[in-house]
């Protein structure tokens, strides 16, 4: 088995974007590619994020996809992305031999000088699907689960293309990107809903979201 390694490196700064059905909005999704980047507790330098009521901060420093998810998309979608280029879906990071059935929260990754950990999957926005030119990328991802994953920077350094993926700790090895995704797109129990909400590493916005199901479930057994 091939090492898992870094891929790609992109990132970008804030444009305003004009799309093909006449609407306009700031947004860094279209990040290009860099040989390396250091990286800070809030992100990487050079990178920023438009909408940051829904985007950045601690939780969400940096975004990750795996070229599996993109082959993967590309056949859901009937795309020919690659992820070589100008961003599709925003990431900043695309890598080999890990993806949303292997990575799982609380992940802490060593990639390059830096330590990082997994906080959340990617919620997926309509501005994916407007950038994709494909009216059908959000509704995808999200009943797919080919999401990617948002990271949390632990120790700050510096990333380069062709580094490795080395996992350092895995607390939660059953709560992976796909499962929570799930909890999300799915019928989960409130005994499964229940588990993830008590992990600590778990991004407070994504728990927000899981706590609307949760409280679906409890309406509904209530009204029985």
């Amino acid at each position: 088995m091939s090492k898992a390694k870094i891929l790609v490196i992109k990132i970008g700064k804030v444009e305003l974007l004009t799309f093909a059905d006449g609407s306009t909005y700031e947004s860094a999704i279209r990040k290009q590619p860099v040989p390396s980047v250091k990286i800070h507790k809030l992100g990487a330098y050079g990178n920023d994020v438009g909408l940051k009521k829904h985007h950045g901060g601690v939780d969400k420093a940096l975004f990750f996809m795996s070229e599996t998810s993109f082959s993967a998309l590309n056949d859901l979608l009937g795309e020919d992305f690659s992820y070589q280029g100008t961003a599709i879906y925003g990431e900043n990071f695309v890598v080999s031999g890990f993806d949303e059935d292997s990575v799982c929260v609380g992940d802490r990754f060593k990639i390059g000088s830096t330590l990082l950990e997994v906080s959340q999957p990617r919620k997926p926005c309509e501005r994916l699907s407007k950038n994709t030119h494909n009216p059908e990328t959000q509704k995808t991802i999200y009943h797919s689960g080919w999401s990617g994953w948002y990271v949390r920077v632990i120790e700050e350094g510096e990333i380069a293309q062709g580094d490795e993926l080395i996992l350092q700790h895995r607390p939660y090895s059953s709560l992976t990107i796909r499962h929570l995704n799930q909890l999300l797109s799915g019928k989960p129990t409130r005994e499964e809903l229940e588990q993830a909400l008590a992990i600590e590493q778990l991004a407070a916005a994504f728990k927000r979201s899981l706590n609307s199901q949760l409280s679906k479930i409890r309406t509904f057994q209530n009204d029985r």
